[in-house]
């Protein structure tokens, strides 16, 4: 475990953006699905009134710590729980709730996950996890290890978009038969070995270590629920924003969201995604790739 203190300076990603979508509501609840450092969840709070609550949710034990932390001065109005995001419906119904007026999900990384040593940087050596959650599931490299070739090699074909996935896949599953495959270095060094120095203009390891952290997390399953569910979370004139980073996961939230509109009762409200300012990017690279989408329940009467 990672037992460094939290970085409350980590920029939320397009915060200007969720605030004016999300900032407006007067009371009920509000949902930071992934809550992480809690830099979204302080801005919504401080936007609002007293009478709004702000449910966070991470998977990731570190993040629940460190937003409990940095949010901890509006006592009750904040309540922040290690779940993730697709657990919503069952989280909403122990706490009493029965819908809610709005609903955050930031689906990138935080600055703090990839400085910690659970592997999602591949720059420097340290284990292959990549889980979101550390208490739960398979590590990448006991994927790797344990998985058939073929499986493995989908998911790069799926999650990287990689043709040579197959060729990466069974160079991989040799080193880890030779006891290698434990280390984010060992790993990019086998990206290199076999893609190359880059791959679409991008260091050849990032396109693999994206497929591999999506395959360890579940990220897609998970998403694909938390938007099959969300229908029936979102009160009369509640919206749902989401910022996603690569087009696996917009591409998702875009279809989900058309097909809430064609139902009747739902309007999207972003008809293209919201992307960063330029001053956002030069200030914080992590944004460059960021995506918002954003949808509205009617109220009653207009539905």
């Amino acid at each position: 475990m990672n037992t460094r203190s939290p970085n409350f300076g980590h920029e939320p990603v397009m915060l200007a953006e969720v605030l004016g979508w999300l900032g407006h509501v007067r009371g009920g609840w509000l949902v930071d699905g992934t809550v992480g450092m809690g830099g979204h969840a302080l801005g919504l709070l401080e936007a609002t009134p007293p009478d709004v609550k702000l449910l966070g949710l991470d998977r990731d034990p570190e993040a629940v710590q460190a937003s409990k932390e940095r949010l901890a001065r509006f006592g009750s109005r904040a309540t922040i729980l290690h779940h993730g995001y697709e657990e919503l419906p069952q989280v909403m119904a122990e706490l009493g709730v029965d819908r809610v007026s709005g609903v955050l999900l930031d689906l990138g990384l935080s600055s703090a996950q990839l400085a910690s040593n659970r592997g999602f940087s591949f720059l420097g050596n340290v284990p292959l996890d990549m889980r979101f959650d550390p208490t739960s599931g398979p590590t990448a490299a006991q994927l790797i290890r344990e998985l058939p070739v073929r499986k493995l090699a989908e998911a790069f074909m799926a999650y990287g978009e990689l043709a040579a996935g197959g060729r990466l896949a069974r160079r991989l599953k040799e080193e880890a038969r030779l006891g290698r495959m434990k280390t984010t270095a060992e790993f990019a060094a086998v990206c290199v070995e076999v893609l190359g120095p880059r791959v679409r203009k991008m260091p050849s390891p990032t396109l693999p270590a994206q497929a591999l952290r999506i395959l360890a997390n579940r990220e897609l399953e998970r998403l694909e629920a938390f938007l099959h569910a969300l229908p029936k979370l979102l009160a009369p004139g509640g919206r749902a924003a989401v910022v996603s980073y690569h087009s696996l996961e917009d591409r998702r939230v875009k279809l989900a969201f058309r097909a809430m509109e064609r139902g009747g009762k739902f309007k999207v409200l972003t008809r293209r995604p919201e992307t960063p300012s330029g001053a956002e990017i030069a200030a914080n690279r992590r944004a460059r790739s960021a995506r918002l989408r954003v949808i509205e329940r009617q109220a009653e009467g207009r539905q």
